[in-house]
């Protein structure tokens, strides 16, 4: 996606026309097309592949122009001077191309599902965004979202809340896992006072991954690894950001998964896993097959893409060790899943007067009893007999063949939704910290401080497929709920809040609002509530239920009426797509009945300690069970309302990060771009109608007091009133000339609104302001600290100073230009060393200037008495040409030209030394041979170069006077 056109204006000439517009396209919904000529009242548009579009010329005046940035795939939508449903398009499109799958809308960050791994989320980007000021310096990410939340619980004083939303397979459950394990890292390693001690809890967070995804997650048609339920992270935070606990809450598990599959599908995943490894030591026991021997799995697929079932399964028992699972209760889980396997396998059959229903075979229900621990018979007798009460007496009958196959499917659903449910409950009590905050929110820290919160929703994303059930329904009304709180938070508030202030927002804007498919389905009187109200009807059925839906409803036009009578459904028009309900086994679905009327007994015969607590449960439940709504309140579209009601509470209450999980193609393949079907993600999801909100209002509002609080600093402007409106006007206006701060702001009854332009003007020159108070702040207080530590050796630095002021040369000369001895330069060495020295002994451990100075002069004072010591021990001591030559290079480098006595002395020693030297050396070579002839000559030199025998210039080290009056001797003796 590398365009070429050039982006110029039209020529004058209206003939030879080139300019870039957007036009649609058939697959890429929205394309530049190129305006190239203009005949006879029709231009010609020209797409990048060279396809033609003619249309007449006056069309051309509504086309929207490509505008600059357009086709860059910009990191941030509302950078754009002029947003469109093109552009935006088009920007996702093109980041998508280059591999970078999150663009942003202001705060709302869209992700598109690359359906390969990106090397993206290596502990350098996590470090990039752990020390980021503003997620907003750094490319879009996942983790920005992690970073803004978490900065907003350290700054303000309200909840946050991540809302992850998207269809099956845009990503939403690896970017809720990304998420978690950057706010794992970043508050790793804090106590519940934030001191940094470890105690493990990210890492127990992080580890219920592997068993949610096990148990709750399987292949669809849709995705390889869809989370097949909801769920709602709700983590815990002491003020200071440590991690203080975790609870987990689940919606809508699709257990009905258990019992069968769609072509082209699977069983969750925990089941494949297990059959994997039923051969290792630990779980030969359960006496597993194949999965094609088991009903409940033979007609799934059994391998799903991308998915180790035995690396996972590893996986899920390292999560079960970490979060404090015994072995034991691992196995009891197991062995359910297995009893689970083997109830599914149970067939029936009539007796030929139908009178009896009978097993065929007992292997299953044997190994079934064994795996749950269950007594045999009584697991028989449920499976096949209930009880018909009739006035005060209750005979046993025989079910009927479809009756007991639903009994055996809903038992299996049942063991394997409340196994699940258990599950999560022994997570969250692994989760809690024990002096930590009680998941009902009533407790808080021990000095009553209430912890911070942070919570994550993944939630099943908005579903529409050929048969549409009950699920379905409350699957797509959960979705239209956290819609509806999308719109409130985004455009119903902006509006309202402009409108309560008195300020005009100049155009009307218009954006999807569903809250009437929200009381269709879910407000009093709607379809829901209808639903509840059948369960008390005697002879209610799936079609009367939806008779009385389509009398009540059908002024509603979300409600789309069936075009055939006697129809057991209707169609919802959803702000995503509409879609047709099939209310077969709506009634039955809804009223939630268990599967046995024993089950509870039964379960709590069993063997297995799971299990007992299980009916235990259950039996409860039963007990406590309202009287006054009576089915009611036990029904499953009423449970699913409350917890409904509780997550939306919850989010509405918070500071809420949207991030919208964008599926870009069907097939779930890397580096493919499906634009229509994006196209309509992105429509849907709210997101356009999030950019023109921001781009048409104002992206900033404030109270007049907290416009005040945050920008007085930019000015030392006076209230001048108790009017702060006029005020802050009077601030607006003095920023506007004197800073050149853009927009016009527009001033409420109690707010000022700012475009976002001016906001961000306003906000450099704070920080520029900040910065300067900042750092005159910063100087006062290192002076006042300076010299309060100084103050102990003030004397000491006086006298430095004096010493410095004193004794100082001019510039770069050595110091014995000043003193002229070596005996005054080591006296001033020894008077400087011990001022230092006991300066030092403050550990002074800051630079002071002078102090730095006197160092190097006692280094220079220092260089300089070595060199002379060395001088002068040479002249006294060294007969070594090369000793004399070395120190006085040492000397010439450290004093340069200055004129020193003793580098004279230095030189002429070394001058004698090479004369009188090799003479002292002939004379002693002469002396040895006792050659007359050359000692006379050599005596001739002698007296030639003015050295006698008594001469003082001999150097007496030498001993050359001495072997001189020998050699004379020798020479007077052969002439006598």
């Amino acid at each position: 996606w590398e365009y070429t056109f050039d982006m110029v204006d039209l020529a004058a000439d209206g003939k030879t026309c080139v300019g870039l517009y957007w036009v649609q396209h058939p697959d890429l919904v929205w394309a530049p097309c190129r305006l190239q000529t203009v005949d006879d009242g029709t231009a010609s548009l020209v797409f990048e592949g060279e396809m033609v579009q003619r249309c007449p010329e006056g069309a051309v005046q509504d086309l929207s122009q490509v505008q600059d940035g357009h086709l860059d795939g910009v990191d941030d939508i509302c950078s754009l001077s002029i947003v469109t449903e093109a552009a935006l398009l088009h920007t996702v499109r093109v980041r998508s191309f280059r591999q970078q799958i999150y663009t942003r809308v202001a705060r709302i960050l869209i992700s598109v599902n690359p359906f390969h791994s990106l090397p993206i989320y290596s502990a350098k980007y996590l470090k990039d965004f752990q020390d980021a000021k503003d997620s907003f310096d750094l490319q879009p990410h996942i983790y920005g979202t992690g970073h803004d939340a978490l900065r907003g619980l350290a700054e303000g004083n309200k909840d946050q809340a991540i809302v992850i939303s998207g269809e099956s397979g845009a990503g939403k459950t690896e970017s809720a896992k990304f998420l978690l394990s950057y706010v794992a890292e970043c508050v790793k390693g804090r106590d519940l006072h934030g001191n940094g001690a470890l105690h493990g809890l990210e890492a127990r967070v992080l580890q219920t991954n592997p068993i949610l995804e096990s148990f709750g997650n399987a292949m669809t048609t849709r995705n390889a690894n869809s989370s097949r339920f909801g769920k709602w992270l709700d983590l815990r935070f002491s003020q200071a950001l440590g991690m203080k606990g975790c609870q987990i809450t689940s919606y809508l598990l699709e257990v009905t998964r258990v019992c069968g599959q769609s072509e082209g599908e699977r069983g969750f995943h925990i089941f494949f896993q297990l059959l994997q490894a039923s051969n290792e030591g630990a779980l030969k026991f359960l006496g597993l097959k194949d999965p094609s021997s088991y009903r409940y799995l033979k007609n799934s697929v059994l391998s799903a893409p991308g998915i180790d079932d035995r690396q996972n399964f590893a996986d899920l028992r390292h999560a079960f060790n970490l979060l404090g699972f015994p072995e034991e209760e691992q196995m009891q889980a197991f062995q359910i899943l297995a009893g689970i396997l083997n109830l599914g396998n149970l067939e029936f059959f009539s007796t030929e007067d139908e009178e009896e229903l009978r097993l065929e075979g007992d292997e299953p229900l044997l190994a079934a009893a064994r795996q749950l621990r269950l007594p045999l018979e009584q697991l028989r007798q449920g499976l096949l007999r209930r009880k018909v009460v009739t006035g005060r007496d209750a005979i046993e009958t025989y079910l009927r063949l479809d009756q007991a196959r639903a009994a055996r499917d809903g038992l299996s659903r049942m063991l394997y939704g409340r196994l699940f449910d258990w599950l999560i409950q022994r997570m969250n009590d692994g989760l809690e910290i024990s002096n930590g905050h009680h998941p009902d929110g009533k407790e808080g820290r021990p000095n009553g401080t209430a912890p911070r919160l942070l919570g994550i929703l993944d939630i099943s994303g908005f579903e529409s497929f050929a048969t549409n059930s009950l699920e379905q329904l409350l699957i797509n009304l959960s979705n239209e709920e956290l819609q509806l709180q999308f719109n409130e938070a985004v455009f119903k508030s902006e509006i309202e809040d402009c409108l309560k202030e008195g300020i005009d927002l100049g155009a009307t804007i218009q954006y999807e609002d569903n809250s009437d498919v929200v009381a269709l389905i879910d407000g009093r009187g709607g379809m829901l509530d209808m639903l509840d109200e059948e369960l008390a009807m005697p002879k209610a059925t799936d079609a009367t239920f939806v008779n009385k839906v389509l009398k009540a409803h059908s002024p509603s036009e979300r409600l789309i009426v069936p075009k055939f009578q006697g129809t057991v459904g209707f169609g919802i028009q959803h702000y995503a797509a509409t879609v047709t309900y099939s209310c077969d086994g709506f009634l039955e679905k809804n009223a939630d009945r268990l599967p046995l009327e024993t089950v509870a007994d039964l379960l709590q015969a069993s063997e297995l300690p799971l299990l007992q607590e299980i009916g235990q449960s259950l039996e409860q439940a039963q007990r406590t069970s309202s009287p006054q709504r009576g089915r009611q309140s036990r029904s499953a579209t009423c449970r699913f309302r409350n917890s409904l009601r509780q997550l939306m509470a919850k989010i509405q209450a918070s500071e809420t990060h949207y991030v919208r999980c964008i599926k870009p193609n069907a097939q779930n393949r890397p580096k493919e771009f499906t634009s229509v079907m994006v196209h309509e993600q992105l429509r849907y999801s709210g997101v356009l109608e999030a950019v023109r909100i921001r781009k048409q209002g104002f992206s900033c509002r404030m109270l007049f007091e907290e416009f005040l609080l945050r920008y007085r600093c930019l000015t030392l402007l006076a209230p001048g009133s108790s009017d702060r409106g006029a005020t802050v006007q009077k601030l607006l206006e003095w920023a506007a000339e004197k800073l050149a701060v853009p927009g016009l702001p527009q001033y409420g009854n109690t707010k000022v609104f700012l475009r976002e332009v001016t906001h961000d003007a306003l906000e450099m020159h704070r920080t520029a302001a900040a910065k300067v108070a900042i750092l005159q702040m910063q100087r006062l207080i290192r002076g006042a600290r300076l010299r309060r530590r100084l103050r102990p050796i003030s004397l000491q630095l006086h006298q430095i100073s004096s010493w410095l002021r004193g004794s100082m040369p001019e510039a770069q000369m050595p110091f014995f230009t000043r003193f002229q001895s070596l005996e005054a330069l080591e006296v001033e060495l020894h008077e400087l060393t011990e001022r230092l020295q006991k300066v030092s002994s403050h550990n002074v451990d800051f630079p002071i200037p002078m102090l730095q100075r006197a160092a190097g002069a006692h280094r220079r004072l220092a260089a300089e008495v070595a060199v002379l010591r060395q001088l002068k021990n040479c002249i006294e001591q060294s007969a070594d040409a090369e000793a004399l030559t070395l120190a006085l290079a040492e000397a010439q480098h450290v004093l340069g030209a200055a004129e020193v006595p003793l580098m004279a002395r230095c030189r002429k020693r070394l001058q004698d030394l090479q004369l009188q030297k090799p003479l002292c050396e002939a004379m002693t070579a002469v002396l040895n041979s006792r050659d007359v002839v050359q000692a006379r000559q050599l005596v001739e030199m002698l007296q030639q170069a003015g050295l006698d025998p008594l001469s003082s210039q001999w150097l007496p080290e030498l001993a050359g006077g001495q072997l001189q009056t020998e050699l004379c001797a020798l020479v007077e003796a052969e002439e006598l």
